[in-house]
């Protein structure tokens, strides 16, 4: 009889773990499928004005942490993900210096993917690191009217 017994329970606990992993694996599915289609960024209708993203300036770093803005310059930077960072850890795909603009390419809740102006590696960063946003010509790198 608890031999029996001893096979039920197991068959239940399998059972109830399937059910749950069934349950998870959807919950991971759905949410995945919802940052998939997050919104990019909105297309402008003029190619030569484009959305660009401005970092903290080396002065306003250097003042936040306690270094001279010339060292800040030299070597603060800022990391380019392969994730949208508030997604958790990613991996370093490239690296962006204070005071730099890049271009936005699309922007999930309060992260950015942006394209670098140095070797236009594309990486996602955080609005932490960004003072504002602004409208430039990609070629002439101006201010659009």
């Amino acid at each position: 009889m608890i031999l029996g017994y001893n096979k039920l329970l197991s068959i239940f606990l399998g059972c109830i773990a399937v059910i749950f992993i069934g349950c998870n694996k959807d919950l991971k599915t759905k949410e995945t499928s919802s940052v998939e289609k997050a919104p990019a960024v909105a297309e402008n209708v003029d190619p030569d004005c484009v959305e660009y993203v401005a970092l903290w300036a080396a002065g306003d770093i250097a003042e936040r942490i306690g270094k001279d803005r010339k060292w800040v310059f030299l070597n603060y930077t800022v990391d380019l993900w392969d994730a949208p960072p508030a997604e958790g850890e990613g991996n370093t795909v490239g690296k962006l210096r204070a005071s730099s603009y890049a271009r936005i390419i699309e922007k999930r809740e309060d992260d950015y993917k942006v394209e670098s102006p140095i070797n236009q590696v594309q990486g996602w960063i955080s609005n932490e690191h960004v003072k504002t946003t602004s409208w430039k010509n990609p070629k002439t790198r101006k201010l659009c009217k």
